[in-house]
């Protein structure tokens, strides 16, 4: 049930996320989501993935992961192929993501698995 905030399609200074989709793993589809053009391309090699297009934008992360403010790190998690398919999570939260890392899941991205970087939560108005 969480969401997380992201860049229109083209926001300068963002990278184009791509996104793909799968059926090729029986009743289990699945979507996948990159910003890394060098991934995009070649997952948009592998026939068992469809390329639906260019979505939305968020800006890449440091090398040790880290987003500047107001940004907050998007963390990538992979099952491992647990469950016989290919499967990715997308959260901004890390009490989230280490609770999916004490399952099993494999953190992906820069750092401690940070694939981008996203717009923060807002801030409320001061009175």
């Amino acid at each position: 049930g969480d969401s997380f905030a992201v860049y229109g399609l083209g926001t300068v200074g963002t990278a184009a996320t791509c996104r793909f989709f799968s059926t090729a793993f029986g009743s289990r589809s699945s979507h996948f989501y990159t910003p890394v053009a060098s991934e995009c391309a070649t997952v948009r090699g592998n026939p068992d993935w469809q390329f639906e297009g260019e979505v939305f934008g968020m800006t890449l992360p440091a090398g040790d992961g880290s987003c500047a403010a107001p940004e907050v790190p998007l963390y990538r998690l992979y099952n491992a192929g647990q469950g016989e398919s290919p499967n990715h999570r997308y959260t901004t939260r890390l009490d989230v993501r280490a609770q999916m890392t004490g399952q099993g899941w494999v953190p992906e991205g820069n750092g401690i698995g940070v694939i981008g970087c996203v717009p923060g939560p807002a801030t409320p108005a001061a009175p």
